[in-house]
C-alpha cells in the first residue's frame, strides 16, 4: 500500500520542479525570425511575447504597448459600457417605481387627470382674467367716446389701455401655454401608461 504513495509524492515533487523552473519567453522579431529567451526579449518589447514554462506548458502572453489610438478606443468602449450600465441601471430603477407607484391601470389614469385638471384650472382662470381684461379695455373705449376729455386726461386713459392690452396678450400667452401642456401632460401619460403596461407584463412573466 506504501508503494503508491511514493510514486504520488514522487510524481508531485517533479511537476512542482517543473513549475519551479525559469519561463521561456518567445516572440518573433521584425525579420520573421523567432527569438527564445529565459527573460524578457527587449526587441520585442513592442511586438508582444509569449510566455511558456520551462517544460514548454504555454502560460500566458505579454502584450505590446497600446498606442494612443488603441487606448482612445479602449477608453471610449469602457465609457459605453458605463453608460450602458447606468441606462440599465436607471429603467430597473424607474420599473421598480413604476411597480410600487401604481397598483394599476386605474391608478394611471387618475394621476393623469389630476395633472391635467390642475392645469386645466389654471387655463379657466386665465380666460375669466382675460375677460374680464377684455370688459375693462371696452369700458375705457366707452369712457373716451361719452365726453371730451383733456389731453392730460387722455393720455391717463390711453396709458391704462396699453396696460390692458400688454395683460391682454400675457393672458392669452399663458392661456395657450396650459393648452400645451395639457397636450404634453397627456401624451406623457400615454408613454407611462404604455411602459407600465409592459413592466407589468414582464413583472408577471419573471413571477
Amino acid at each position: 500500500m506504501e508503494k503508491p504513495i511514493f510514486s504520488i509524492l514522487g510524481l508531485l515533487c517533479v511537476v512542482t520542479m517543473d513549475d519551479a523552473g525559469a519561463d521561456i519567453f518567445r516572440c518573433t522579431n521584425a525579420q520573421g525570425k523567432v527569438l527564445t529567451s529565459d527573460r524578457p526579449i527587449p526587441e520585442c518589447v513592442t511586438r508582444g511575447m509569449k510566455v511558456y514554462s520551462n517544460n514548454g506548458r504555454f502560460k500566458h502572453h505579454i502584450l505590446p504597448p497600446q498606442s494612443a489610438e488603441e487606448k482612445q478606443k479602449v477608453a471610449e468602449e469602457l465609457a459605453r459600457k458605463k453608460n450602458e450600465e447606468l441606462e440599465e441601471e436607471e429603467r430597473k430603477k424607474e420599473e421598480r417605481y413604476m411597480l410600487a407607484h401604481y397598483r394599476s391601470e386605474a391608478d394611471v389614469e387618475v394621476a393623469r387627470k389630476r395633472a391635467v385638471d390642475v392645469l386645466s384650472e389654471k387655463q379657466r382662470f386665465a380666460k375669466e382674467q382675460l375677460e374680464a381684461l377684455s370688459q375693462l379695455i371696452l369700458g375705457l373705449q366707452d369712457e373716451l367716446k361719452k365726453s371730451k376729455k383733456t389731453t392730460q386726461e387722455y393720455d391717463s386713459i390711453r396709458r391704462r389701455a396699453d396696460d390692458l392690452s400688454a395683460n391682454v396678450n400675457s393672458t392669452r400667452k399663458a392661456i395657450a401655454f396650459y393648452e400645451q401642456e395639457i397636450t404634453r401632460t397627456n401624451q406623457e401619460y400615454e408613454e407611462t401608461l404604455k411602459r407600465y403596461r409592459a413592466v407589468l407584463s414582464k413583472s408577471r412573466r419573471s413571477n
